[in-house]
């Protein structure tokens, strides 16, 4: 397990190939392909390796909240927000709302956040205004280090789940192309592979690092 390994210059060679399309656009975007096909099958596989956590402070009485340095430069989503309080340190989960939702929910009174938003790339913003400072603790996912042909031809995602890979690409560039007829074909292709190569990364993960759990958020915890 799994798969086949690739690199940048092999995905790129394969996808002109497998597209039949030499044209000078079709080549020049074949990077953003390749790295949306990254985005996704990283979201999809959802292992602890694509994951970080970070904390931020909140501000008494404001809402607005700093997002972390790392989650900033990534924004691929947050996977929970929560902090801890009391005496047993219980962890209470903040709830996504829309940024409409969270500006009429807001008043003046202030209590511990219970529901957050994401109004901009700098900051999230929190409601009920924060009745003291909190630290928030951010759990996202990460963007694995892009394949760049010369510069870093291979990654975790090019050498363990390859041929993975490769079928994201492939959805993505028949997107490119628009080949609405040929979407569907890749796009099941791809979507069968995911349950099975999940079940077996989270087995090799958890024999190989028995101290990180391999396992996505809300499955066993």
């Amino acid at each position: 397990m799994p798969g086949y390994q690739t690199s940048a210059t092999q995905l790129t060679a394969d996808l002109q190939a497998w597209m039949e399309d030499d044209g000078t656009e079709f080549a020049g975007s074949i990077p953003e392909v390749i790295n949306l096909g990254e985005l996704r099958l990283a979201r999809d596989l959802d292992l602890s390796i694509f994951r970080a956590t970070e904390t931020t402070p909140t501000v008494q009485g404001v809402s607005a909240v700093v997002k972390p340095a790392g989650y900033a430069a990534n924004q691929l989503g947050a996977q929970s927000i929560s902090f801890e309080s009391g005496a047993s340190s219980a962890r209470t989960f903040l709830e996504l709302r829309s940024y409409e939702w969270i500006e009429d929910y807001l008043t003046t009174a202030e209590g511990a956040p219970q529901y957050y938003a994401e109004p901009d790339e700098t900051n999230f913003i929190v409601a009920p205004l924060p009745d003291t400072v909190y630290t928030l603790t951010v759990r996202y996912i990460i963007r694995p280090a892009a394949l760049v042909v010369t510069t870093n031809e291979t990654n975790w995602l090019s050498d363990n789940v390859g041929d993975l890979l490769f079928k994201a690409c492939l959805a993505e560039a028949e997107k490119f192309l628009k080949s609405d007829d040929r979407i569907p074909i890749w796009e099941q292709d791809y979507a069968s592979l995911i349950p099975a190569s999940k079940r077996e990364l989270y087995d090799l993960m958890a024999a190989r690092y028995p101290e990180i759990r391999a396992f996505p958020l809300g499955a066993g915890q």
